[in-house]
């Protein structure tokens, strides 16, 4: 049994509104339990749970402040963000099975873990554990509802809310618009257009639901994602994904089986006329091979034990 300190700046676990990475740490920290070993969570807010054990961390802090909170028993320490970079190297030098997990950017310092190739690339690095989701939580359906999704921060341009919207208007396809409300995109803010149809944020439920059921799902990013969970909760679902072809997106989707990588506007409405070529048994069990909550947990204990013989 090892025993594992996950620290994170956000809630543990995860509130309603929390976003990716709140969830991933959560999914990481009750896998490694299932798995046997003991975990410790640290964060500014948040509260124990059956698979781990919460210890509240006002930030910023310094070094003595964080180690005293440390329980004598940890051997292994996964830093998520928040702890400044001079405090986290202190927490290294006295814990060396220690890693940082790069959910965006880069951490200052040692034993930086990328969540992509791309994302490893960009930031200069070469160390990359997927990320994973637990296999249980999605419905998979084969039969699909006549309609597309997109499902991310809808204020953020660079998801592309907007190609997303001429795109199903051009194929006049219902879009169910999912992750809030856009100013420079009318269609987002009520329920009035016949093609695109806002549901704001979702959730738990219904956001499974929603996956399950749809046609495909349209992510017509416009930046170097490092990662897209959407996209792994999407295939588990047995729902295609079509992509443009920037980020890891290469690296999570097979072209023209799990769905299809685009380069623009043109090729993503073509993509969309072939979909029913995609096997939804397919999608599925491909993302149980490469991106499920327990390759996760494994590829994580390989990398503190192998930070613990030697950093990089």
């Amino acid at each position: 049994m090892n025993v594992i300190l996950h620290i994170h700046d956000q809630s543990l676990p995860p509130i309603k509104s929390s976003g990716g990475s709140n969830r991933l740490v959560d999914w990481l920290a009750i896998e490694q339990a299932k798995q046997g070993h003991k975990v410790y969570t640290m964060s500014p807010t948040g509260f124990n749970t059956k698979y781990y054990q919460h210890i509240t961390l006002s930030l910023p802090c310094t070094l003595d402040e964080l180690l005293a909170l440390i329980p004598s028993d940890v051997e292994y320490i996964e830093h998520h963000g928040g702890i400044d970079g001079s405090v986290i190297a202190g927490v290294l030098a006295r814990y060396p099975g220690s890693i940082q997990v790069c959910h965006a950017g880069k951490h200052e310092g040692k034993n930086n873990v990328f969540i992509s190739k791309c994302h490893a690339k960009i930031q200069g690095g070469d160390v990359i554990a997927y990320n994973g989701v637990p296999v249980d939580d999605y419905i998979f359906r084969e039969d699909k509802d006549n309609y597309l999704l997109f499902l991310a921060k809808v204020k953020r341009s660079k998801k592309g809310v907007d190609t997303a919207i001429k795109v199903a208007k051009k194929v006049n396809i219902p879009l169910i618009v999912a992750g809030g409300r856009r100013f420079a995109n009318p269609e987002t803010w009520f329920n009035w257009h016949p093609i695109i149809k806002p549901v704001g944020y979702i959730n738990g439920a219904d956001k499974f639901d929603l996956i399950s059921k749809a046609k495909a799902l349209l992510v017509p990013i416009r930046w170097e994602e490092p990662f897209g969970l959407t996209i792994v909760e999407s295939m588990l679902s047995g729902t295609p994904v079509i992509a443009f072809n920037r980020g890891a997106m290469a690296e999570l989707i097979i072209d023209g089986e799990t769905g299809f990588l685009c380069d623009n506007e043109n090729e993503m409405i073509e993509a969309i006329k072939k979909i029913d070529q995609i096997s939804p048994k397919k999608c599925r069990d491909y993302a149980i091979k490469y991106f499920t909550s327990a390759q996760m947990c494994k590829r994580h204990l390989e990398l503190l034990a192998r930070a613990k013989e030697c950093s990089w």
